[in-house]
This record gives structure tokens, sequence and C-alpha cells, in this order.
């Protein structure tokens, strides 16, 4: 019943509505675009994305030049038994030669070598290529990044139609208060007039000077509203302007009001399945569990070994030379396995299964909290809607109510007190419709938002 209704509703209640179409999706690009706080949100993703390339590019060989010039002095002494070794041998040759009468002259005095155990000048300049070839935690520490990258922008979205729904709020707020003000300058008229009227009562001896007053209060009190609603204006219109990053005091334009129907018709199972398969706080949450898994993953890899190849090209010596006497390589394959760290890669894992856990558990809690979001903005948007039938109704009342009083008050039939107090009603009964319209409006941007029905892809 109640769908029916609704549909019935929605198809054939008019209703007084904003046109032309696309001023106010202008000023929600231009938000979208300009809003500082949408800013931030664009650079933390452009963080993320910087992040991700990081992680990528861990995969790829790293190439580095590497020099080193060293001058040294002191430390340890490396002995060369030179002199121990070959002075008895030239001493036994020269005795050999002597027997056959031959003076050979091998010196036998030759001194043992003293070398530096630190070279005294030194230099090592070096091209490196290091290529990992197995190494798990690069290839997790990159899935989580990816992920991570995957929660940022499903958060950008989040932001956006957070965003949308505030602008349009604030773009009807504006134009509540502006209508209000309208109002009441047309009203501070009638009550000029009732001044008139009273005045002309008075002086044609069928109203006391007491009417006077009272209509000049009236007025008084008429000029205390609208400075009121003049003040909300102004801050209507700020805040709007702020949301859109433009000048504070800049004019708003406002659409103008036409009679259409509203088109679009929407049950609250349709909305609820909508928001659940589109609400992008599903999507940060889901990306956020798999975040988790990956650390999971992360702290299993490292149990298991990791191989890289590094490969040297370079030159050494005791002076600045790069000549082919002077050249070098060498290739190294490195494998690395840590057998124990007090379990601390145990721990890392109990904390992300943990983390995962608890992710798990709000995310069926967000559930609850989306179905009674949509629920409270689906009965809320309908109350709106059924209150502008209610104040228009109202205002009908009221204001034919009032051209009657007004008629016999200027022909002296009717008592000041009954026509202020139908003035009165009929301002509040017009004031109380401005904002019945204005809020269903409202309502509407805070539906959409609940439900996922406004479409990111209509703003880019």
């Amino acid at each position: 019943m109640l769908k029916k209704f609704l549909v019935i509703l929605f198809f054939w209640q008019p209703f007084f509505a904003a046109g032309p179409p696309g001023l106010l999706d202008q000023y929600v690009k231009q938000g979208l675009i300009n809003n500082l706080a949408m800013q931030q949100q664009e650079f933390s993703l452009e963080i993320s994305l910087e992040a991700l390339k990081e992680a990528r590019g861990m995969f790829l060989p790293s190439i580095s030049i590497q020099a080193r010039y060293s001058r040294a002095g002191g430390g340890r002494m490396i002995e060369i038994p030179i002199g121990d070794l070959v002075n008895p041998i030239y001493m036994s040759l020269n005795d050999l030669f002597k027997f056959h009468g031959i003076d050979a002259g091998f010196p036998t005095n030759l001194p043992n070598e003293l070398v530096p155990f630190l070279r005294e000048r030194e230099h090592d300049t070096k091209v490196r290529l290091v290529q990992p070839i197995f190494q798990p935690t690069i290839y997790y520490n990159y899935k989580i990044k990816s992920s991570l990258t995957k929660v940022n922008r499903a958060q950008v979205s989040v932001f956006k139609r957070h965003l949308i729904a505030d602008i349009k709020t604030a773009y009807f707020n504006y134009s509540k208060a502006l209508s209000v003000v309208e109002l009441l300058e047309k009203t501070r008229a009638v009550l000029e007039e009732n001044l008139r009227v009273s005045e002309n009562l008075v002086k044609n001896g069928k109203a006391t000077e007491d009417v006077v007053f009272r209509a000049r209060a009236e007025i008084a009190d008429l000029d205390q509203k609208k400075a009121e609603a003049d003040k909300n204006k102004i801050l209507a219109a700020t805040y709007f302007n702020f949301l859109i990053n433009r000048p504070l005091d800049e004019p708003i334009e406002i659409m103008e009001k036409k009679l259409i129907k509203i088109p679009e018709t929407i049950d609250f199972e349709t909305a609820l399945q909508h928001a659940l398969k589109h609400r992008y706080e599903f999507q940060q949450m889901q990306h956020a569990i798999a975040v988790t898994s990956y650390q999971v993953d992360l702290a299993k890899s490292n149990l298991f070994p990791s191989v890289s190849a590094v490969l040297d090209y370079g030159f050494q010596g005791e002076k600045y030379r790069f000549g082919k006497d002077d050249d070098y390589w060498m290739a190294s394959l490195i494998f690395e396995w840590t057998l124990f760290n007090g379990n601390q890669n145990q721990s890392k894992k109990t904390q992300a299964l943990l983390d995962k856990k608890r992710l798990e558990v709000q995310k069926i809690e967000l559930e609850k909290q989306i179905q009674m979001q949509v629920q409270d903005e689906y009965h809320s948007l309908k109350a709106a809607w059924l209150a502008i039938a209610a104040a228009r109704e109202k205002k009908h009342s009221a204001k034919k109510s009032f051209k009657i009083v007004s008629k016999k008050y200027e022909y002296g039939m009717a008592p000041q007190i009954e026509y202020l107090d139908a003035r009165t009603t009929y301002t509040n009964a017009a004031i109380n419709s401005i904002i019945a319209r204005y809020d269903y409006f409202i309502q509407k941007a805070k539906f959409e938002r609940a439900s996922a029905l406004s479409d990111l892809n209509k703003y880019n």
C-alpha cells in the first residue's frame, strides 16, 4: 500500500520546483572542482597513487654509482719476510759459485718488508646494479599500496556525495531565506496600507488613536523580523559561496520557480538495494579488509628467504685512473634468510588478523547503519512531501480569510485585532509554505546521498 501510495503521490501531486534545469548542477560542478576540502581529498589520492608507483618500482633493478676516496695513516703493519726467505738462498748460491771460483755477488742482507694494512691513498669508483629475484615482501607491499589507493579513491567518491548534498542544501537554504525576505517585504506594504486605513478610521471618528499605534508597532515588529531574515540570507549565501570556494559576497543566481510534476518514483526497497550496491563506503571497507589480508601475507612472507643479484663494475687504485689496468667487475648472488627475530613476524601476523576481524565486524555494522539511514531519510522525505500539501492548503485558506477580514476592517466592520490576527496567520502560513517547499528539496538531497542516487559521472 505504501508503494502504491507514493507512486500515485509522486505522479499526480503538482509542486513548485526549480527551473531552468542545469543551473544547480553547474554550481555543484564548480564546487567539486574548487571546494578546498575536496582538493585536500584529491591530494590524498594523488599521494597514494605516487606511493603505488613507488611500490611498483621496487620490482625493477636499481642502478647506482658509488665512489670512495680514502686517506689513511697508522694502523696495523703486515710484515713480509722477504729477507728471511731469500738471504739464506743467496748465501748458499754465493758459496756454490765461490767454490767454482766465481763471485756471484748475490745480496745476503735484504730486509723484511713492512706493508701498512691501510693504504695511504685509495679510491674505489663503481656502478652497482641490484635486481631482486625472489622477495615476497616486495610483492605484498605492492598489493597493500594498491588496495590503499582504492581505499582513497572510494573515500574521494564518498566525500563527493556528501559535498553534493551539502551544496544543494546550502543552495536551497539560501533560496528559502531569500523567499522569506521577499515575502516580508511584500507584507510590509500590506502593513503600511493598514496604517493608512487606521489613520483614516481615526480621522473619520470610526476608531480611536490606539489602532494607529498598534499598526506602527506591527510595522516595527515586521522590520525586526526582516532584519533577522536578512541576516539568515547573508549567512546562507556566505556558506554556499564558501562551499564552492568563491568570494563570500558574490551574488547567487536563483532558478525561476515554475509549476511542474515530479517525474521520478522510487520505493524504499529499491532505494535500500541501490544504497547497499552503490554506496562507496562498502568499497572503501572491502579494500581496507583486503589491506589487512595482504598484511597477513606480508608477515608470512618474512619466513621465506630473499634472493637478489648484484653486479659491480668499477675502478680501484691508489690514484684516480680509469685505465684498463685499473678496472674490475664482480657479480654476486645474495641469499638472506632470517631464522629468528624474537617472534616479531608472528606478532605482526596476529595483529593483521585481529585488524581484519575488526573491519569485518565494522562492515556488518556499516550495513545496518546505512539501512537505518536510508529508512530515516526515506520517511523524512515522505513527511516533507506530505507537509507541502498541508502548508499550501493552510496558506490558501489563510489568504482568503485575510482578504475577507481586510475588506471588513477597511469599512470599519471588523476590529483591528481581528485584522492583525488574520494578517499574522496569513504571513506565518506563507512562510511555512516556503519552508516546506525548500525543506522538501533539502530532504531530497539528503535522500539521494543516503541512497547513492546522485550520478557522480554527471559532474565529472
